[in-house]
């Protein structure tokens, strides 16, 4: 039949005469095995899984009580008696932005539009990051320096980026708030 058996096309050939033979044998099995895979395909490829309430319970209770603590150190550091006090809020509050970023980072949602909203919400958290190293860097050349005015002027720009983040996570669309 093959010229030469140990050949790799004579193994591949002998390989897809099998299969047509199984196939012919077998023509119920083999039909109803390529519809259960097209009609499986089909279907995984058009559902729309809404991994919101999984989301919930295992990656947003971690989230928000890493941004708990963030978001409470900012107001402490708004309404600290001295700014020794507020400058020791402000740190804490940049180092707990921090770890807001790393727990974000370290789980992900499946979906592509989950991995999206979860995307907006790591973007805004290294904002944060960055913009409160840029502000302490500026605390430090500037003694006088109003760094809690510059730090909510400068989120008030970037807080529509964690909205979307907010508004998928919240079933009912309405946006998560940023406070506790």
């Amino acid at each position: 039949m093959f010229d030469d058996p140990t050949s790799l096309s004579a193994f591949v050939k002998s390989l897809a005469h099998t299969l047509a033979e199984g196939v012919r044998r077998n023509k119920l099995a083999a039909g109803l095995s390529i519809l259960t895979l097209i009609l499986s395909t089909a279907l995984s490829l058009t559902s729309e899984f809404d991994e919101r309430p999984r989301y919930r319970q295992t990656i947003l209770p971690e989230i928000q009580r890493a941004e708990e603590q963030f978001l409470r150190a900012m107001q402490y550091a708004e309404h600290a008696p001295s700014d020794d006090w507020r400058l020791y809020y402000f740190i804490t509050a940049h180092r707990s932005a921090k770890d807001v970023l790393r727990v974000a980072k370290s789980q992900y949602p499946v979906t592509a539009k989950g991995r999206m909203a979860h995307d907006a919400l790591i973007r805004y958290y290294e904002f944060v990051n960055e913009e409160l190293a840029i502000i302490r860097t500026e605390m430090s050349l500037h003694e006088g320096y109003d760094y809690m005015a510059e730090w909510n002027r400068r989120d008030a720009d970037f807080l529509a980026v964690r909205e979307q983040w907010a508004r998928w996570a919240n079933e009912n669309g309405a946006a998560l708030s940023p406070f506790p």
